[in-house]
């Protein structure tokens, strides 16, 4: 199982975790072997050597293809550190009820449409007309708003694919973006605000 930090965690990209149900699969895929004796004898199984990586407990270097790169965990932990679990829960807990909210308007919006229901932070929905229409709507969004949704395929069908991971993110942002698609979508099929 793979997870993602820099979403919820805003750590950037590239930081993320691998959980694997034989731990003993790494160190096989992946420990250098004879090829860690320029290590100053941290690898040497001489009961008197001095091993400076000893007391570092589970042997992580031996488990990824990073071994000196940058230690990326760090800001994972750092997250974690600032948030606590408590402070992540209330996060995700934020997030996935902004995207149930813009479901819920979409739902009930007559010239909007949900095309699937939000599984996390994610929704897939549409304006009520032609891919063309939305793919200008995504343009314009883009060029003249804060919001800046991707998108997506979802059936035949172009969505806007807004995913709130931001923590800045608050409840106007979603209906400002709501807002934005529909005042746009109408101008641009000629309907009148109603």
């Amino acid at each position: 199982m793979i997870v993602d930090p820099h979403k919820w965690l805003a750590t950037g990209a590239g930081c993320a975790a691998t959980y694997v149900r034989d731990a003993g699969l790494l160190p096989r895929a992946f420990a250098q072997g004879a090829a860690t004796y320029y290590l100053e004898g941290s690898f040497s199984e001489e009961e008197d050597a001095v091993v400076q990586f000893a007391s570092a407990g589970i042997p992580y270097w031996d488990m990824g293809v990073e071994l000196s790169a940058p230690s990326r965990g760090v800001l994972a932990w750092a997250g974690l550190r600032e948030l606590g679990r408590a402070g992540v829960a209330a996060r995700v807990e934020r997030h996935i009820g902004f995207a149930r909210h813009l479901a819920q308007r979409a739902r009930q919006h007559p010239r909007l449409e949900l095309l699937l229901e939000p599984e996390l932070s994610i929704v897939c929905f549409r304006y009520a007309a032609s891919d063309a229409v939305n793919t200008e709507i995504l343009l314009r969004l883009r060029r003249a708003t804060r919001s800046i949704p991707s998108s997506t395929i979802v059936g035949g069908h172009l969505a806007i694919r807004p995913c709130f991971i931001n923590p800045r993110t608050r409840l106007a942002d979603v209906d400002a973006l709501v807002d934005h698609v529909t005042t746009i979508g109408d101008e641009l099929t000629g309907l009148q605000p109603g």
